[in-house]
């Protein structure tokens, strides 16, 4: 299984309408691929930094035993080298509708 993003690429929509059904189908086949090449994870609790860590990791710190900066919480690992708390991202670019 790889580590990077489901990779999806639409095909052309087709011209005539009478098309769009089996084009749709055949799409959601494709996205159902896509996601099934790298399904969502269930990211357990570390109590230590993990052995090998590289850009773009994602871990849950327990915030005790392993405490990349901010206490309990999901981090990331940036190009810098260092944790990110996702919860600051989303303070700071909160989720509007």
């Amino acid at each position: 299984m790889s580590d990077q993003a489901p990779i999806y690429t639409p095909n052309p929509v087709p011209d005539n309408p009478e098309d769009l059904p089996k084009y749709i189908f055949e799409e959601f086949l494709k996205l159902q691929g896509a996601l099934q090449e790298n399904p969502t994870k269930f990211i357990e609790v570390k109590n230590v930094a993990p052995d090998r860590i590289k850009q773009g990791d994602i871990i849950y710190a327990d915030g005790s035993n392993f405490n990349p900066g901010s206490g309990e919480g999901i981090y990331f690992r940036n190009a810098a080298g260092s944790w990110v708390k996702l919860w600051f991202i989303f303070q700071e670019y909160p989720i509007t509708e």
